[in-house]
């Protein structure tokens, strides 16, 4: 019996720390080498598969936003998850309105998201191609 509460304990608290080692949750933040341009991410879990979530990207030192609107309960982005640690989906620009198409990966030994757009949005809109996001 003791034994079997043991494994479970174990079994609770190793799957417990691996979640969390890969928990997209939270604000993620990436500013460009050139100190130009900045991102950041808001993201929360719909449940066990979907990551909702909002934007806002600053570019030229602040001369052009792209960012969440004020709509309550609305989010700009969306994903679903298509693997472990990889999430597919769709970001709305607040500038055009248009969605384009968005992959978010974890980088376990960064403790990093990689964010790539793998089809950008049609019109003006202001995010980079690719961008490693911390916390």
């Amino acid at each position: 019996m003791k034994q079997t509460l043991l494994f479970l304990f174990l079994l609770i608290f190793v799957s417990g720390f691996a979640q969390q080692s890969q928990d997209f949750a939270g604000n993620w933040f990436w500013e460009s080498p050139d100190g130009q341009n900045t991102m950041e991410l808001q993201l929360e879990y719909e449940n066990q598969n979907r990551i909702v979530g909002n934007h806002c990207v600053i570019f030229y030192q602040g001369e052009k936003t792209d960012c969440k609107r004020k709509d309550a309960g609305a989010f700009t982005i969306n994903l679903v998850k298509i693997a472990k640690g990889v999430y597919d989906g769709t970001i709305e620009s607040a500038v055009s309105f248009t969605s384009g198409k968005i992959r978010l990966q974890y980088i376990d030994r960064e403790k990093a998201i990689r964010f790539y757009l793998k089809e950008v949005p049609p019109g003006e809109f202001y995010m980079p191609k690719e961008a490693f996001l911390m916390r």
